[in-house]
């Protein structure tokens, strides 16, 4: 396959993509040779990290919202932090990406420094588990994702918002054991206030704004 070929490709890809039509980017590695998909997969991921978010027609919206990957989350009413714990865990999948590679992505669509790529998994892996509250997420994350997965940004912010986002409860050991720290601690909250109000090594940094400081 010539480079011509492969930029052929790469543009009916795009054009499919801004027209709303959701293109699948197998289907399209599939139209090269073997030997040229490498650098054609890299060319399209490329493109979609940056990629403006189609303008969905009503009619693709409801085969999103029809799809077997995310259907099951949009019935799944009812979890904390909403449903997009269960979407965001059927789409990467979808992909075959692991939270790191997810991460490395929004790494390089953010324009985030190499090494908050761990601290960016961190974050992943608190979304996944229900422990991150969906409005705290900036929007630069849910427009990052939305162009990964292929899917609007409203419905990933929506299976956040539905069914409301509430910290895991605790267990009555649990609250026994805090019981319990907080008696052992009581002669020592001084240093301890102390100890919480000085500045420590890991300062809030781009990361923490992105997941923490809201839309």
């Amino acid at each position: 396959m010539s480079s011509t070929d492969r930029d052929r490709i790469l543009s009916e890809f795009i054009d499919a993509w801004n027209a709303g039509r959701r293109p699948d980017v197998d289907d399209y590695l599939a139209r090269a040779e073997e030997r040229e998909r490498g650098e054609l997969a890299d060319a399209l991921m490329a493109f979609l990290r940056f990629a403006p978010t189609p303008e969905y027609s009503d009619e693709a919206l409801a085969e999103i919202r029809a799809d077997p990957i995310v259907a099951p989350a949009l019935a799944a009413a009812g979890e904390r932090a909403g449903l997009l714990p269960t979407l965001f865990v059927r789409l990467r999948a979808r992909l075959g990406m692991s939270n790191a590679d997810i991460a490395g992505e929004l790494v390089s669509s953010l324009s985030l420094p190499g090494d908050r790529a761990a601290k960016t998994e961190a974050y992943l892996g608190r979304l996944e588990r229900g422990e991150l509250e969906p409005s705290r997420i900036s929007g630069r994350v849910f427009d990052a994702l939305a162009r990964l997965f292929g899917v609007p940004r409203a419905e990933l912010e929506g299976a956040g918002d539905v069914g409301g986002w509430a910290a895991p409860a605790a267990s009555a050991a649990a609250f026994r054991a805090s019981d319990e720290a907080a008696d052992a601690a009581a002669p020592h909250l001084d240093l301890l206030a102390k100890g919480l109000s000085t500045p420590g090594d890991a300062a809030r940094d781009e990361v923490d704004d992105l997941f923490l400081g809201g839309r």
